[in-house]
């Protein structure tokens, strides 16, 4: 009989340990938030937002980020600025570079936060430093309107060049802006041109406005960045 007991409890543990293994895995925040990223892509924006939810709640910071970007957008969820600020932050001071860029743009602007260029050009630097197209554009923009920094051209077509080579529409038409202008670089409508209709080609109606300015006149003049 005891052979039978040691058997017995041999098979009881390999059952409570997978038991204990899978929900270990059902609740991984890592899983997930991988799991969150494959409804996003989805466009399930419910599933993906309760899947970061989740994931957010165990302090990993990639679905910090990603929850305060779905707040803002109002995406799974209803828009509320005050709770993408709280996930940003928490993702921010865990080093995301998604969340320091997103907080940088909420002090920028004043949502979800009291608006402050100094806190904002703090968190976007950070974001820019890692590479992140959306700080690095925010960033140049703060240099090219002197907004918590010293207004310095030259540095604000370094941030917006860094943003454009990635892909980042605002980045490509503010660039182009740059070249339009000749400011803090060589005045260049081919280049202009060349990076608007970058922007215009990803549907970003500024970019498009730009682009049809010049091909009408020859130079235009820009609606903003």
């Amino acid at each position: 009989m005891k052979k039978y007991y040691i058997i017995g409890a041999i098979i009881l543990l390999a059952v409570i340990g997978g038991s204990v293994a899978f929900y270990e895995y059902e609740h991984n925040p890592k899983v997930e938030y991988k799991k969150g990223l494959h409804y996003y892509k989805e466009k399930d924006y419910k599933k993906a937002f309760h899947l970061f939810k989740e994931s957010a709640k165990q302090n990993y910071a990639p679905a910090e980020a990603k929850l305060g970007y779905m707040y803002k957008h109002g995406l799974g969820a209803s828009k509320d600025d005050d709770k993408a600020a709280y996930w940003f932050k928490k993702a921010a001071h865990q080093g995301n570079a998604l969340g320091e860029a997103g907080l940088g743009a909420m002090y920028r602007f004043g949502s979800g936060v009291p608006q402050d260029s100094n806190k904002a050009v703090y968190w976007l630097k950070k974001a820019a430093e890692q590479g992140n197209a959306k700080g690095e554009y925010y960033l140049g923009y703060m240099y090219n309107y002197g907004l918590g920094v010293q207004q310095d051209s030259n540095k604000a077509v370094y941030w917006f060049k860094k943003a454009a080579e990635q892909g980042n529409a605002k980045g490509e038409n503010a660039l182009g802006a740059m070249y339009q202008d000749g400011s803090g670089v060589p005045q260049d409508y081919s280049k202009a041109v060349y990076w608007f209709k970058k922007a215009a080609e990803q549907g970003y109606v500024i970019a498009e406005n730009n682009l049809g300015a010049m091909y009408q006149d020859g130079s235009g003049s820009t609606t903003g960045l």
